[in-house]
């Protein structure tokens, strides 16, 4: 049986794709892979088959398509994510508990500005069959505190980047049913650390500053699928319900402290990227108005705890994360301003995966608000250019953590905020 080795100060993770905040979705998702489909808050995506970025929500309403078509999208994310709280370390004594530090623990922008890109080509090969591939990013988080943070043993920088390639294939049952299904290859890099704040440098005798407790540096290859079913049951409704099935990772790479020489070795952090499964519905009113909408269940309850596997045969247990499942719902409306102009407002409402006692600081999850509009350009009969603008605005949270370095217990108490503002823009071409 492998040896558990205690926890001296935690790691938190938070994860990113070129991204921070993951744009504020529920736990680290990321959401930006199709401009179009964000200026309506993603409402009714796996039904809305506009362009070819379809394919990364519901592989079979690539099917749709009678020629080939190619989608390339960049977001820009820009969060703001502060933290405003107190930090107070002490020593239990026969006398009671002897305070050895207190300090304010607040930081603002934690969050760094991204750029996140997404690619997208799908092409019919015969009157039933589609093929097409994505390249683009489903989760993603980065959070950085700096050397001054009074709360670098609760949590400092952290980082992954993931890269997905989804191959896929759509088969048409029917007139009105089509289905897809689709291989994901997830590349992983991750770095994930944590250090001793300036306050207790002194206190525990240290000869510098920012002292690494643990540090984590490692990537992989994870694997997993996608489905999807796309009926049309008249030709003004569209009903969708699609499937990513959990991405199983182990990030392999080397482990490092300034403090316990016995983590300086080889190590690995097994980490699994929920699966998600959404319902959608798209329903044409007139020829120039429709609505859509969605509903997605997110299996988060897969990530319980961030752990790191050493090659002596310990686990080095960093943090119990403990997220609950999540749910998110979200109403669009897209308005046909004339041949050239298709404008789309949405709203959507994201359910946070974490409680107060579970909440840490590495990943700052709320439930979130998204307000969203959008518009698309017809240049001619085989180009469009997609623009799209989205408001976040997460609920204020609660923290309130402990944590024990040695004979020395700190506690955090306080609250974070969080707002993104999301810029997309998106070319779609057919041929």
């Amino acid at each position: 049986m492998k040896q558990q080795l205690s926890l001296r100060a935690s790691v938190c993770l938070a994860l990113a794709t070129l991204a921070s905040s993951s744009a504020l979705a529920a736990g680290f998702q990321v959401n930006e892979h199709s401009a179009n489909g964000l200026g309506r808050a993603m409402a009714g995506q796996a039904a809305m088959a506009e362009n070819a970025s379809i394919l990364a929500t519901n592989p079979a309403a690539i099917g749709v398509f009678t020629t080939s078509q190619f989608s390339g999208s960049i977001s820009f994310i820009d969060p703001n994510v502060d933290v405003s709280a107190q930090t107070t370390s002490y020593v239990a004594t026969e006398a009671g508990n002897l305070t050895v530090a207190s300090e304010d623990a607040s930081e603002d922008d934690i969050a760094d500005t991204a750029f996140v890109p997404s690619f997208f080509y799908t092409t019919p090969i015969n009157d039933k069959w589609s093929a097409g591939i994505g390249a683009f990013t489903t989760y993603g988080l980065r959070s950085d505190y700096s050397d001054d943070f009074e709360a670098l043993h609760f949590a400092d920088t952290a980082e992954v980047k993931s890269f997905t390639l989804n191959p896929a294939v759509s088969y048409k049952v029917n007139d009105t049913l089509r289905v897809g299904f689709g291989l994901n290859f997830t590349y992983a890099d991750a770095e994930i650390s944590s250090a001793i704040p300036n306050s207790l440098t002194p206190v525990l005798g240290l000869a510098v500053d920012n002292a690494s407790v643990f540090k984590l540096e490692g990537d992989d290859i994870g694997y997993g699928w996608n489905a999807g079913v796309y009926y049309q049951p008249t030709e003004t409704t569209t009903l969708a319900l699609s499937y990513r099935a959990e991405t199983e990772l182990e990030l392999d790479g080397e482990v490092s402290s300034d403090l316990s020489a016995e983590l300086n070795q080889d190590g690995s952090l097994d980490l699994n990227l929920a699966a998600i499964t959404e319902v959608a519905v798209s329903q044409i009113i007139d020829d120039q108005w429709s609505v859509q909408a969605s509903l997605v269940f997110t299996d988060w309850s897969t990530f319980q705890k961030l752990e790191a596997n050493l090659a002596s045969g310990d686990d080095f247990l960093i943090k119990e994360e403990n997220f609950d499942d999540s749910w998110r719902g979200s109403l669009g409306v897209t308005y046909k301003l004339n041949d050239q102009y298709t404008l789309r407002a949405g709203y959507a409402y994201d359910d946070g995966v974490v409680t107060v006692e579970n909440r840490s600081l590495s990943i700052p999850d709320t439930d979130r608000h998204w307000i969203t509009g959008g518009v698309t350009y017809t240049l001619n009969d085989s180009t469009t250019f997609d623009f799209a603008y989205a408001y976040i605005n997460g609920r204020e949270a609660n923290i309130d953590k402990s944590r024990d370095i040695g004979s020395i217990t700190s506690t955090i108490e306080g609250s974070q905020s969080a707002t993104a503002h999301v810029l997309s823009a998106q070319v779609n071409m057919s041929f």
